[in-house]
C-alpha cells in the first residue's frame, strides 16, 4: 500500500518536471535568434513533453 502512494507521488513530481522541461524549452525556442538552435530547442521539447505523456497515461492507466 506505501509502495503504490510512493510509485504514485515520485511519477507525479518526474512528470510535473519533464512537463516543465518541455515547456521551457518550448518558450525558448521562439525566442532565440538562431533557427537551428531554436529547432534543437523544439525538438527536445517534443521529447520531454513525449516523456511527460507516457509518465500520465501510465500512471493514469496502472496506478488508480
Amino acid at each position: 500500500m506505501q509502495s503504490a502512494f510512493i510509485l504514485r507521488i515520485s511519477s507525479q513530481i518526474l512528470s510535473a518536471i519533464t512537463g516543465g522541461t518541455a515547456v521551457f524549452c518550448l518558450y525558448y525556442s521562439g525566442q532565440v535568434p538562431n533557427s537551428n538552435a531554436a529547432w534543437l530547442l523544439f525538438a527536445e521539447a517534443l521529447k520531454w513533453g513525449g516523456i511527460a505523456t507516457a509518465i500520465v497515461y501510465c500512471q493514469d492507466r496502472y496506478l488508480r
